[in-house]
């Protein structure tokens, strides 16, 4: 018999037994629903992270780059040196100097160095407002920014981007009213006389309003100046301490034409350490690729299970179709013949339950994404991303399961003595 023949008698036989072919199906549809909707998931979060990571870092930067620490035993003495020292709670950490910049920005594959200012104002305020904590942060013309107003044209000239947040605590009616007007950022002198501190005001002109992102990862309440700025602040504030003229780290641009990866073993030869936007992440990435495995792992257990059913379920149809199978002996059939017909009919029941699974989880990813994303509050953003051929690999594996799971049953539907087949009552 043709294969196109024995897949169609396949068909047949199994619609001679409705309800234990669906059911058995229905076994199958728990695993392909599981591991279908847990691959979906698997690759909306992979896009949601590489949005992340597009949107708060640039992929040509090298973040948190700072002196190799000393790994010697702190029990121990150790040598004297005339590194800058800062201690964090029992944790020291050398300090990035001036030459320390100089040195990187000559390290092979190198187009700029930024240095990363950690400054903690006084306040921000403007004239007739209250005053407010903020935080300070240089501003990266690569990473991209939601403006509710203005942009960054002219941050350069004494200005500051200020978020949605702050423009609204200072007392702006909206967005557009903030642009062009006076905010103070006041700072303290780190040597001054903790009695009578001396505080100085610099004053900033707002350039541009920006919103927070669905993928943010800071709480959107910095204000935003450029590199020179902040330096000028920071002067300010370590003027006559211990870390004057030290920075905690660097911020390094890689040229175009050069691996980010050779740059980050380049600084590690000159004595750097540093992280690319993917090493910062990296953990985003391991927790998505756990949370898959785990999910697909409760599908495969499902899979599992239901080849147990379709052997069942075989084992069965050939008991009850015993005279059937010896009357198509008889007639001419050959066992290799028979044997596909109960193979076929298997890879119908794994048809029909990947079907059923993934058209299922289709359904339930695309009703479930909105409104998972509306809890989340992360905008427009899919967690769930189903991939056609995704979808088409897990049906396929599903079938090729089944077709494996049958062959012990149509290996002894094949073996059937015809003769003693159609003694059978």
């Amino acid at each position: 018999m043709k294969l196109r023949d024995i897949a169609i008698r396949a068909g047949r036989s199994l619609k001679h037994a409705k309800a234990r072919t669906l059911l058995t199906s229905l076994a199958i549809g728990v695993g392909a629903f599981t591991i279908v909707l847990s691959l979906a998931v698997g690759a909306g979060g992979r896009q949601y992270a590489a949005n992340i990571i597009s949107s708060n870092t640039n992929e040509r930067a090298l973040y948190n780059i700072s002196v190799k620490q000393d790994g010697t035993d702190s029990s121990k003495p150790k040598k004297f040196t005339d590194a800058q020292i800062a201690n964090y709670g029992g944790y020291e950490m050398v300090l990035l100097k001036q030459s320390d910049v100089d040195k990187m920005a000559k390290v092979d594959g190198v187009e700029s160095v930024m240095p990363y200012f950690t400054i903690i104002p006084k306040y921000v305020t403007r004239e007739g407002q209250d005053k407010y904590q903020a935080n300070i942060e240089p501003f990266q013309s690569d990473v991209k920014l939601e403006y509710a107003a203005g942009n960054a044209k002219g941050i350069e000239n004494q200005s500051v981007i200020i978020p949605d947040e702050y423009r609204e605590a200072l007392g702006f009616k909206n967005a557009s009213d903030a642009i062009g007007q006076k905010i103070q950022i006041y700072i303290e002198k780190g040597a001054s006389d903790p009695l009578n501190p001396e505080i100085k005001a610099f004053e900033y002109t707002v350039v541009g309003v920006n919103k927070k992102p669905t993928v943010a990862i800071n709480g959107g309440t910095a204000l935003q100046l450029t590199s020179d700025n902040m330096k000028v602040i920071n002067n300010f504030n370590l003027q006559g301490t211990p870390t004057y003229g030290t920075y905690m780290s660097a911020l390094v641009m890689a040229k175009d034409n050069v691996s980010v990866k050779t740059v980050k073993e380049n600084l590690d030869k000159a004595g750097y350490v540093s992280k690319t936007a993917e090493d910062l992440m990296g953990f985003i990435f391991q927790f998505i690729n756990v949370l898959q495995a785990i999910l697909i792992g409760f599908g495969a257990l499902a899979v599992l299970t239901s080849v147990f059913g379709i052997i069942n379920t075989q084992y069965i149809s050939v008991l009850e179709r015993t005279q059937q199978i010896g009357l198509m002996k008889a007639l001419g059939m050959r066992r290799r013949d028979v044997g596909r017909l109960f193979k076929f009919e298997a890879a119908w029941v794994g048809f029909l339950g990947g079907s059923i699974g993934s058209i299922l989880a289709v359904i339930g990813g695309t009703i479930a994404n909105p409104i998972i994303s509306k809890a989340l509050n992360i905008g427009d953003a899919s967690l769930i991303i189903f991939e056609s051929s995704s979808v088409a690999i897990v049906i396929v594996g599903l079938v090729i399961v089944s077709v494996v799971s049958g062959i012990l049953p149509a290996r002894k539907a094949a073996k059937l003595n015809p003769i003693e087949a159609l003694r059978t009552e």
